[in-house]
């Protein structure tokens, strides 16, 4: 979720300090105990390097647990099935990271708080994945009816949408029926999505 500032190039080994950094404190300090100041100095870098790339706590945060843009290579040479097995497992491996798990307290209220950034991550990391599912232009993933339709887009967001809740959600509160048997089920019933 980085911004990009005109100017300079950027370091990519900055980024990928201050990220990898961010990670590990967030595992060790959780979200209340994490602060660009502490990332700053941690990483070895000045804190105007990080306010430059992320303008927020929850900006930098967002960026080391998902990345700028979303991880497309998963979804090559896979039909709805395969899109709908993804998103259902990649959201259960997020949701069960330990900075994921440490940062979702703070993470959810900054973007209860600021409708920019939330706007911004469903758009950025809906968007594309639920265009390959509705079958897009460029044949990506193909399409069992071969349909772009509003339909289809609204079916993959709404599996995206449960997929992603369904593992939070049983990460969180239904953490002692959290089996493998469980999961499975979540996956053959949204897996159903893919026959529409």
């Amino acid at each position: 979720m980085q911004t990009s500032p005109p100017g300079r190039p950027r370091d990519p080994r900055i980024d990928n300090d201050v990220l990898t950094v961010t990670r590990t404190m967030l595992r060790s300090h959780g979200w209340d105990g994490l602060s660009l100041r502490a990332i700053a100095a941690e990483a070895g870098v000045g804190r105007a390097a990080l306010t430059r790339r992320w303008p927020t706590k929850a900006h930098l945060v967002l960026d080391a647990l998902l990345g700028s843009a979303p991880d497309l290579a998963p979804y090559d040479g896979i039909d709805r099935k395969g899109w709908i097995e993804w998103v259902v497992t990649g959201s259960i491996e997020l949701f069960s990271r330990a900075e994921v798990r440490a940062a979702l307290p703070g993470l959810l209220a900054a973007l209860r708080d600021h409708d920019d950034l939330r706007h911004t991550l469903w758009r950025t990391f809906s968007g594309p994945s639920a265009a390959l599912f509705a079958g897009s232009d460029d044949g990506s993933l193909p399409a069992e009816n071969g349909d772009h339709s509003a339909d289809a887009e609204t079916d993959a967001k709404a599996v995206l949408v449960m997929a992603a809740g369904s593992a939070l959600f049983a990460g969180l509160i239904a953490a002692e029926d959290d089996t493998p048997a469980l999961r499975a089920r979540i996956l053959e019933l949204l897996s159903t999505v893919a026959d529409r």
